[in-house]
């Protein structure tokens, strides 16, 4: 697990191409998770969960102005208002994922 407070950290994991399965929101406990398919080098591929914690923005949007995809192009991370980090996803369909939380950790099922 990884928990993820600064944008050093995040460099460590390339998400390029990684699946997005699902995103879960729970409003009442201020949490989002994603469950993705993590596409390493070679034929290598595992299950992996991004999870937000203390979220106080989700933004999400399913128009598909560059056609249908659900793989990670880019995944970039912010510092804003303190200890609040900005999370910007783009994904081969053009679609944004944005989150605004105060915590974001990375695990695997290993």
């Amino acid at each position: 697990m990884l928990i993820v407070s600064e944008k050093s950290k995040l460099q460590e994991i390339n998400f390029h191409d990684a699946e997005v399965a699902k995103i879960i929101c729970d409003y009442y406990n201020g949490t989002v998770e994603m469950p993705i398919i993590m596409d390493d080098i070679g034929p290598y591929r595992y299950n992996a969960l991004l999870k937000f914690e203390n979220v106080v923005h989700v933004e999400v949007n399913r128009r598909k102005p560059w056609g249908p995809g659900i793989n990670i192009i880019s995944l970039d991370i912010d510092s804003i208002e303190g200890d609040l980090l900005k999370v910007e996803i783009v994904l081969s369909s053009g679609d944004e994922i944005n989150i605004t939380a105060s915590i974001m950790i990375y695990s695997t099922e290993d």
